[in-house]
C-alpha cells in the first residue's frame, strides 16, 4: 500500500521481512515473449454506456495462457449441498462499472470507475490470494476531459495517481515529479501528456503477470487486428452493482459478505502471508482482502489506502475529494473547503 514516512521500528522490520518474499514487489527479470499477452477490448451497446465505454481502460494482461492471469467475471456455483462457492468465471471477461460525481472549491468533477478481477494470486508472492481485483479511475473535468488516473488494487494496496496535461501543476502535491514515479517497484509515468494524442486514443494498461500489478499506463492509438497480442478478448462493461447480483439457484447472491467480522470483503479472499507479516503492525487482521465499494457505514468496511491505522477514513477511496486531499493532490481552482461528494450513479 502507498505511505508516508516509515516512523517506527516494527514497519521496518516488517518491510524487509517483506524484501525477502519472492515477488512481493510483482518484478520480474524479463517480460515474457509478446505472444503470450492478451488485450481485453471493452465492448457496450447501451446510450447510457458511451462516456464509460470511451474513457474505459484497455488491458494489455501478460502470460494470458495461465487461467489466474485472466480476468472473468464474478460468479457462483454449490461446490457441495449448501456450501456455495464463489469465483472468477474467466469465460466472461467483464468490467464493472460506477459514475461518481462530486465538487472540488466550486467545480464539478465525474469519476469514472472500473474494475475488474483475477482468479487469484498465485503462491509464493506477499498478495497471494483468490477473487483478487484491480481498480482504475479515470477523472474527467466539467469538459469531460481526462484529469487523473487512480489505480489501486481492489484492497487498497499499490496505490498510483498519474495526472494528465489537463490537470494544471498548481493542483499538484508538492514535489510532484513529471518523469517518473516509483510504485513499489513498478515504474510509472508522472504525467500523462494528451494535448498531442488523437480522439481515438485508449487508456491502456499493461498488467504484470500473476501478481496483476499495473506495470504501464498511457493514452495511444489501440488497433487490436493488428497489434502483436496473443488473443483480443471483448469484455463487456457491466453495473458495478451486478457483483451483488450473482445468480445462484434460482436466486441471487452477493460476491462480499454482508454480516459478520468480514462484512464488506469478497467471499473466499483471503491473504494469509499479507496477515502475518502485516496484518500486526497494520492493526488488521484482514489487510489485503478484496472489499466492496461503497459508504463504509453501508458496506462495512473501507478500501483505505495508507496503512496508517489512524488515517483510514482520510485516505478511504470512497470519498474522493478528502482522499485526494490526504495524498496532497488539489484539484482546481484549489481550495479544500467546499469539497463535497454530490452524487453516485451506477452505469
Amino acid at each position: 500500500m502507498k505511505m508516508r514516512k516509515i516512523t517506527n521500528l516494527p514497519l521496518l522490520i516488517a518491510l524487509l521481512l517483506l524484501g525477502l518474499l519472492p515477488g512481493c514487489a510483482g518484478v520480474t527479470t524479463s517480460p515474457p515473449p509478446l505472444a503470450t499477452v492478451a488485450l481485453y477490448q471493452p465492448r457496450a451497446t447501451a446510450p447510457e454506456h458511451q462516456l464509460l465505454l470511451r474513457y474505459a481502460p484497455w488491458f494489455e494482461v501478460e502470460n494470458y495462457q495461465a487461467d489466474y492471469n485472466r480476468i472473468g467475471a464474478a460468479a457462483a456455483r454449490m461446490a457441495a449441498p449448501d456450501k456455495p462457492q464463489f469465483f472468477i468465471d474467466t469465460n466472461r471477461p467483464t468490467i464493472y462499472t460506477l459514475v461518481q460525481r462530486f465538487s472540488s472549491g466550486g467545480s464539478e468533477y465525474t469519476n469514472l470507475i472500473y474494475r475488474v478481477h483475477f482468479p487469484e494470486v498465485p503462491g509464493p508472492h506477499l498478495t497471494m490470494g483468490r477473487n483478487v481485483g484491480l481498480l482504475v479511475y479515470v477523472t474527467l473535468n466539467d469538459r469531460e476531459e481526462p484529469v487523473l488516473i487512480t489505480t489501486l488494487h481492489t484492497c487498497g494496496c499499490f496505490l498510483a495517481l498519474v495526472p494528465t496535461s489537463n490537470l494544471p501543476r498548481a493542483a499538484w502535491p508538492s514535489g510532484w515529479q513529471s518523469t517518473s514515479q516509483d510504485v513499489y517497484g513498478e515504474m510509472l509515468p508522472g504525467q500523462l501528456a494528451l494535448k498531442e494524442r488523437t480522439p481515438t486514443g485508449r487508456l491502456v494498461l499493461t498488467i504484470r503477470g500473476e501478481t496483476h500489478r499495473v506495470k504501464a499506463l498511457d493514452f495511444r492509438e489501440v488497433a487490436p487486428e493488428t497489434d502483436k497480442v496473443g488473443l483480443t478478448y471483448a469484455t463487456e462493461l457491466a453495473p458495478m452493482s451486478a457483483l451483488n447480483q450473482l445468480p445462484l439457484n434460482g436466486g441471487v447472491v452477493s460476491f462480499f459478505e454482508k454480516e459478520g467480522w468480514r462484512k464488506g470483503h469478497v467471499k473466499e479472499s483471503r491473504k494469509p502471508l499479507e496477515q502475518l507479516i502485516m496484518g500486526w503492525w497494520a492493526l488488521d487482521p484482514r489487510v489485503g482482502e478484496d472489499k466492496a465499494m461503497g459508504p463504509p457505514e453501508e458496506t462495512g468496511t473501507a478500501i483505505y489506502t495508507s496503512l496508517k491505522f489512524w488515517a483510514r477514513q482520510p485516505s478511504n477511496i470512497w470519498n474522493f475529494p478528502e482522499f485526494l486531499n490526504y495524498w496532497g493532490w488539489r484539484l482546481p481552482p484549489g481550495p479544500e473547503d467546499g469539497n463535497q461528494l454530490q452524487s453516485l450513479v451506477s452505469r
